[in-house]
């Protein structure tokens, strides 16, 4: 939070993200740009496009 409130550059959070709901809170309570993930993805914990949808249905601007 703070650096994306800092900085006048795009923020991309990396790591910590183990479920959906950790992306939703990043983008609800934060400026941050996007967001970087691997193990959660690698180990089939969240799919993408579910994470999609899940961040679209709870307003968070998302690239297709």
């Amino acid at each position: 939070k703070k650096a994306s409130e800092t900085v006048n550059i795009p923020v991309i959070a990396s790591g910590g993200a183990g479920k959906k709901e950790d992306f939703l809170e990043l983008f609800k309570k934060t400026n941050t740009d996007a967001a970087l993930a691997a193990s959660t993805f690698h180990y089939k914990k969240t799919l993408i496009p579910e994470l999609k949808n899940y961040l679209q249905e709870n307003g968070v601007d998302v690239r297709c």
